[in-house]
Order: C-alpha cells, then sequence, then structure tokens
C-alpha cells in the first residue's frame, strides 16, 4: 500500500505556484478575488507544503469560522 506524503516536495509547490495566475484569472472571469487574507492563506499553504486535502481542510475551517462570526456579529 502506498502511503499518502504528508507535506508537498519543492517541485509540488513549485507547479502550483506556477498555476495561481491561471486560477485568479479563472476566479475574477466568474467574478471572484481573492481578498488579501485569502491570499495570505494559499502562500500559508505553500509554506506549511500542505497537501491537497489538507488544504481542503484548512479552507473549510475557515469559511465556518467567517461564517460563525459573521452570525455572531448579527446577534
Amino acid at each position: 500500500m502506498t502511503q499518502v506524503p504528508d507535506r508537498l516536495t519543492d517541485d509540488e509547490i513549485a507547479e502550483i505556484r506556477r498555476r495561481r495566475p491561471g486560477v485568479r484569472a479563472s476566479l475574477a472571469c466568474e467574478g471572484m478575488v481573492l481578498t488579501a487574507e485569502e491570499e495570505a492563506l494559499f502562500e500559508q499553504f505553500d509554506r506549511e507544503r500542505l497537501t491537497a486535502d489538507q488544504r481542503r481542510d484548512r479552507i473549510l475551517a475557515y469559511v465556518h469560522a467567517r461564517k460563525a462570526a459573521k452570525a455572531l456579529a448579527a446577534e
């Protein structure tokens, strides 16, 4: 059984960074622009060499935390 790596390699991080401008352009076509806070989050993912699954989990936690904060502020 193949073990899933818990951190990305230099080459994998480089590929993610190479594709990022295209992803930004694609999002912009849909009217979605990342905030500075969101951009910083993706940079943090790179520094931590998070895998796709780890990134997904962090993004979901980030979205849930923002929704919870909005709900608290609305009370």
